[in-house]
C-alpha cells in the first residue's frame, strides 16, 4: 500500500492565517467579525472556542470585495 505524502490543505484558517491570505489585517479581521468596521468582513465560522474563516469563503471575499 502506498501512503500519500502530498500536504494537506487546510479548510479552516485561524484569524492570523486568513489575514495573510487576504492581505488584511488581523485586527480588521476581529474587527469586522463583530461589527465594529464599516467594510464587512468574511464570514467567520464558529467551531467549539475557535474561529475559522474557510477556504471557500475566503476565496468568495476574494472574489466579491465589499465596495
Amino acid at each position: 500500500m502506498m501512503i500519500d505524502r502530498s500536504p494537506v490543505k487546510p479548510r479552516g484558517f485561524s484569524t492570523r492565517d486568513a489575514a495573510i491570505f487576504l492581505g488584511l489585517s488581523a485586527s480588521f479581521l476581529e474587527k469586522a467579525r463583530i461589527g465594529q468596521t464599516k467594510t464587512p468582513g468574511p464570514r467567520a465560522t464558529k467551531i467549539g472556542r475557535r474561529i475559522l474563516y474557510l477556504r471557500e469563503d475566503l476565496n468568495a471575499y476574494l472574489d466579491n470585495p465589499p465596495t
